[in-house]
């Protein structure tokens, strides 16, 4: 099987800021267990989601427009807004607001002075609540400010479906989001490098003070998978367990999403279930391989009637294993066609099915300009053809 071999060595790491026993963790055998039974999916989540980013599809959904508690998941946004509107190298004093939140924390104390590029890696690895708070007050210049921001920001990113209270997650009223929303602050967090690289680091030194303290981080999946580039945990107990993944393995790098799960090796598990799903049941197929690519035009008033039209390149698209032979293509041209006609004009379409689903569409343009017939170039033709007609009848 295909991920098998991606499978890193350390299977067995724990969570360290999240609470775990030793039925939590996903043994070996058990791992390739799931990966042997990911024919089929079977996702027990309140909330899930599969997505191929690479071909921006999705390939698996369940309750995506449910609007949910999310945790520290959260934290993707939190990270977001923070970026955009800090300098990293800021130096921030720790609250007492900050110091005495619960849950996850990296043990800041009232007037700590911690970079914020520092907080962000407490923020995103450790998911640290009052790495949260601090980042939140420095920013926004308070906690309510902030959100108002996240919220403002997510709007703009194209999230309808999130009202945020908290800069952490903690359950509190009001506080949702969907899975949807949550695709939409994944990509986004992921087109920052910056932000990406922490997600995806096991381990960290930040300096807190003149002291250097160690960070690991809670995402589990970054220890059962080699090609897993980030990217959040969460865990409450509205919530239950979180989880988004982003992996890439090839020329395709997947998102996984589960919100909902009642234990650490459920998410763990069903992530791992979706993953092995997206890779092992999908195919890249090239259209270009049974596409027809000549077609024959005719265009009036140009210097020729008839013209040869040769496509080339690759064009390709991702169906279940199994499914090619279901392709169809419908060619659609506009074979008259009255000179002049410009470089890049279009002159016809492929529309690609698969069964009841249009697959993509190709357009079709004149890869050159055709000019039209000067006057003399007809004056030209009409003695060649009146000379062909008399020596016909002489």
């Amino acid at each position: 099987m295909l991920l098998i071999i991606l499978i890193n060595s350390k299977v067995n790491a724990t969570d360290m800021i999240e609470s775990v026993t030793e039925e939590d963790v996903l043994t070996r055998a058990e791992l390739i267990e799931v990966m042997s039974k990911a024919q089929n999916i079977n996702i027990n989540a309140t909330a899930a989601l599969l997505y191929d980013k690479t071909y921006d599809k999705i390939l698996y959904a369940k309750n995506i427009d449910s609007k949910l508690p999310n945790a520290s998941t959260t934290k993707i946004l939190t990270a977001i807004v923070a970026y955009e509107n800090s300098n990293m190298d800021d130096i921030v004093e720790v609250s007492e607001r900050a110091a005495s939140i619960g849950g996850s924390t990296i043990n800041l104390r009232k007037g700590n002075k911690v970079l914020m590029g520092d907080l962000m890696k407490g923020l995103l690895m450790s998911s640290g609540n009052d790495a949260a708070i601090a980042i939140a007050e420095h920013v926004g210049g308070s906690v309510e400010n902030f959100c108002k921001m996240m919220n403002k920001r997510a709007k703009e990113l194209g999230a309808t479906n999130t009202n945020f209270v908290t800069p952490h997650g903690l359950d509190k009223e009001d506080h949702y989001t969907t899975i949807q929303d949550l695709l939409i602050f994944t990509k986004h967090f992921m087109e920052i490098p910056y932000l990406l690289e922490i997600s995806n680091t096991s381990t960290a030194n930040i300096k807190i003070d003149n002291y250097i303290r160690d960070l690991r981080t809670t995402n589990e999946m970054l220890s059962i998978y080699d090609a897993v580039n980030g990217i959040k945990t969460g865990f409450t107990g509205k919530a239950g367990r979180c989880l988004i993944t982003s992996i890439a393995s090839g020329e395709r790098e997947l998102i996984t999403m589960v919100l909902g799960c009642e234990t650490k090796k459920q998410r763990t598990t069903e992530t791992v279930q979706l993953i092995t799903y997206g890779y092992n049941n999908f195919e890249e197929v090239d259209l270009f391989e049974n596409m027809r690519k000549k077609f024959e035009i005719r265009v009036k008033k140009s210097l020729n009637d008839k013209y040869e039209v040769i496509l080339s390149g690759h064009k390709k698209v991702l169906i279940q294993k199994g499914e090619a032979n279901a392709i169809q293509y419908d060619y659609d041209m506009l074979y008259d066609l009255v000179a002049p006609l410009q470089k890049g004009e279009k002159i016809g379409r492929i529309q690609v099915h698969l069964y009841d689903e249009i697959l993509t569409e190709i357009p079709i343009f004149i890869p050159y300009e055709i000019t039209q017939k000067s006057f003399i170039q007809y004056f030209n033709e009409i003695i060649k053809n009146q000379k062909m007609y008399t020596e016909v009848k002489s």
